[in-house]
């Protein structure tokens, strides 16, 4: 069975250059991620007003989409989440 979650997260980010914001919207879909086979999708971007000059604020919203039947290995830290499980893990 296919399960989908909606996340919404408000990001509140110093201005930098939009390579920035995505390399920031890349780890945030790799930190959602709960098992292996967990896909997450980038549903919407959204830039909220806000009274700082320095900094924008973003609302985000992330779908993760997860196969109950096939659900892979768990991650058990952050490492695994960005840089994949060791050789030795499988």
């Amino acid at each position: 069975m296919i399960e989908k979650i909606k996340t919404e997260v408000v990001l509140d980010f110093n201005l930098g250059n939009e390579e920035d914001l995505k390399d920031t919207i890349d780890e945030m879909r790799a930190y959602t991620k709960e098992y292996e086979n967990d896909k997450v999708s980038l549903l919407s971007l959204k830039e909220i007003s806000h009274d700082l000059s320095s900094e924008k604020r973003y609302e985000i919203i992330l779908e993760i989409e997860r196969d109950t039947e096939n659900l892979g290995r768990i991650y058990e830290s952050e490492e695994e989440k960005l840089f994949g499980f060791y050789e030795d893990d499988e």
